[in-house]
């Protein structure tokens, strides 16, 4: 805050400033900057460390999930009964009895089915305005967000942060802003984060998770890649590659490629690979007293560096300068400042060993940490993903399976007795076998007239205990605890059933699952609206938006970081359905506008859905362009004609005709 020198600064500037926002100056220490005292940081590692052994539980359960999902669904361990206080794995117990662990993997059926259904009904962010006059901003901004959203392919990252929702019940995402070197600009960045290497403090209580007081992930990379990020002299990389002296300088080939040996064996402190280099990325909350003061002279509300009673200088010394230049006291803007105890998101980088390698308050204007994440359902502090509820039954049906194998492998198939003084003198029994199952085989013999027997074969039926029933009894239940039942995978339904019943059945299914998908549906809310306060912030230039649509404005495709400079406290993140339902009920309103005489021609064929729309469009503005230069327009190229005809809408397609004139009469 500076003190006003002269009368045209105390009188000359106005507030320039309408629903103003609370602006700090961000102190960041690089690695030249830090105090080698490590034991603070130490500290903080320590109860870093405490938090990710308490989520152990939470671990275990996911890995067990994961297996289940993968197929490998006989790894519990249990006591072995041959060997009291010994523990085999079930797989290990079933080779033992002399039985072939067979699985039949409903599991990872019905998350793919999860998945299919939430990729099947896409969702798109919109941003809206509260006020009708910042519409154009809003739809500058949502094209903005759709944009920040391709850069990252959020198709994907969606997808998989969907399939760890099943599995662990905790999906994290982090949102910062990079250089992309492929498409050479700086935009934000999008990260799926795996929960194994998360910690937070436990304690929380709130689904919303506004209850964090700290969060972080540990890392495993390279010392190339920190010294890129950190390093901004020699001597920074000197002091780093110092650090983590004791890695090897090339990566060893390993036995577990493509597996997650690394994953389930990680150990907090040391990395399972010895050539990475580890890293902790620790976001916590800090408290201190600070000032904030409001100068009207400039309209700035700012935190600043004063104490109230220099601050109290300051406004006498401003009116002393103002009455001796003859300005009126009341007339004098003064400094309005009031002390707070706020508390605030503070970042450290630390090494094993307490180095830290930066450190800075939030750098962003959302003022929290980067993390969003979603842990479910979060009752009494329990967190698990949806395949734990059918882990029980899955285990029952395999063990079905293995029931009906082994007994239809013990009952006699096809066993051919024969009395020996029957096999001929020239042949061995395992001659006259092999003459017994030959095509056309003949086995000359002379029956014995004392005992009248002859070959004979015998094929028993397997014994039914009520297996059958049981299996489907099972496979029922696995349905009911799943909530995913054959209509909505898409199973043919039964000889006369209506499409209307079908239909419905479809639906009522789909209820089961609206609770996974609404916390999934405000895990996007959450990372679609913090993307947008970080895009809003580091936009700093005008840029061209690469999203494509006929709905999009041409002003709307340039960023301008003026139109969105004070919009942020009337601006909200929502979902707009983005199904072929939705756009098919779209494209029906704009064909009954259409025939009302609401809308033309080109404003129908603007914002309707149809593919043949685009081209329909060039060509319409094509003819527009040579009747303006008095040219006479032309018939339509055949080539456009036949294939609008080809997969258009014959109603709307006449109603096309009829626009243009065509006479459709032969």
């Amino acid at each position: 805050m500076r003190i006003i020198t002269a009368k045209e600064e105390l009188t000359g500037l106005q507030n320039s400033t309408l629903g103003m926002r609370k602006q700090k100056k961000i102190s960041i220490k690089n690695v030249s900057e830090i105090s080698e005292d490590v034991n603070e940081n130490m500290q903080l590692l320590e109860d870093c460390r405490m938090y990710w052994e308490s989520l152990r539980n939470f671990r275990d359960r996911r890995l067990r999930n994961r297996k289940f999902y993968r197929g490998d669904q006989w790894s519990d361990i249990i006591e072995d009964p041959d060997n009291p206080g010994e523990y085999i794995t079930e797989d290990q117990y079933l080779r033992n009895q002399g039985k072939v662990p067979l699985k039949q993997n409903l599991i990872g059926k019905n998350v793919r089915n999860l998945v299919g259904q939430y990729l099947s009904n896409p969702a798109k962010a919109m941003v809206l305005s509260r006020v009708r006059e910042n519409a154009e901003a809003t739809e500058m901004l949502t094209n903005a967000l759709h944009s920040a959203l391709q850069v990252n392919n959020n198709k994907l990252l969606d997808m998989a942060a969907f399939r760890e929702s099943t599995l662990s019940g905790a999906p994290f995402q982090k949102i910062g802003y990079e250089y992309f070197k492929e498409r050479n600009l700086e935009d934000v960045l999008i990260e799926n984060k795996n929960p194994v290497r998360m910690f937070f403090n436990t304690d929380v209580e709130d689904v919303r998770l506004t209850d964090l007081r700290l969060i972080g992930e540990v890392i495993d990379t390279t010392v190339e890649k920190i010294i890129s990020v950190f390093a901004r002299t020699r001597a920074d990389e000197e002091k780093i590659r110092e650090i983590y002296a004791g890695l090897v300088n090339r990566a060893y080939l390993s036995d577990h490629g493509l597996d997650a040996t690394v994953i389930d064996s990680l150990d907090f402190f040391n990395p399972r690979e010895p050539s990475k280099a580890r890293l902790f990325e620790v976001w916590q909350i800090k408290h201190e007293w600070r000032v904030y003061a409001h100068d009207p002279a400039d309209g700035s509300y700012n935190i600043v560096p004063y104490t109230l009673k220099e601050i109290g200088i300051q406004n006498q010394e401003r009116i002393r300068l103002g009455t001796e230049q003859g300005i009126p006291e009341e007339e004098i803007p003064l400094i309005e400042a009031e002390e707070k105890y706020e508390e605030y998101w503070y970042v450290k980088y630390l090494t094993p060993f307490g180095h830290c390698l930066k450190e800075c308050e939030t750098p962003y204007k959302h003022e929290s940490h980067p993390y969003v994440g979603v842990l479910q359902p979060l009752v009494d502090g329990e967190v698990w993903g949806m395949i734990e509820d059918m882990i029980d039954q899955q285990k029952y049906i395999n063990r079905l399976v293995i029931m009906m194998d082994f007994i239809v492998s013990a009952s006699a198939k096809g066993v051919l007795l024969v009395p020996e003084d029957v096999i001929p003198d020239n042949m061995t029994p395992k001659d006259f076998a092999k003459e017994w199952v030959r095509f056309n085989g003949v086995i000359a013999y002379k029956p014995n007239p004392q005992h009248q027997q002859i070959p004979q074969q015998i094929s028993a039926n397997s014994t039914n205990i009520g297996l059958q029933e049981m299996f489907a009894m099972q496979m029922s239940l696995f349905q009911d605890t799943s909530g995913i039942y054959g209509a909505i995978q898409g199973k043919e339904a039964a000889s006369g059933t209506p499409a209307s019943l079908y239909a419905q059945q479809a639906q009522n299914a789909s209820i089961n699952t609206m609770e996974q998908m609404a916390y999934f549906e405000n895990f996007i809310q959450a990372r679609n609206f913090k993307v947008l306060k970080v895009l809003t912030q580091y936009y700093k230039d005008k840029r061209y938006l690469a999203v494509s649509g006929r709905t999009i404005s041409e002003s709307s495709k340039l960023y301008d970081p003026d139109l969105v400079r004070n919009l942020d406290c009337d601006v909200v993140v929502t979902q707009g359905t983005d199904t072929p339902v939705y756009r098919q009920l779209i494209d029906n309103t704009l064909i009954e506008l259409l025939k009302g005489n609401m809308i033309d021609l080109k404003m129908y064929l603007e914002h309707t859905s149809m593919p043949f729309a685009d081209k329909l469009l060039a060509s319409i503005k094509q003819r527009e362009e040579l009747m303006a230069q008095g040219g006479i327009p032309g018939p339509l190229p055949e080539d456009l004609v036949s294939e609008v005809n080809s997969g258009a809408n014959p109603q709307a397609m006449a109603m096309l005709n009829n626009a243009f004139g065509r006479n459709q009469t032969k």
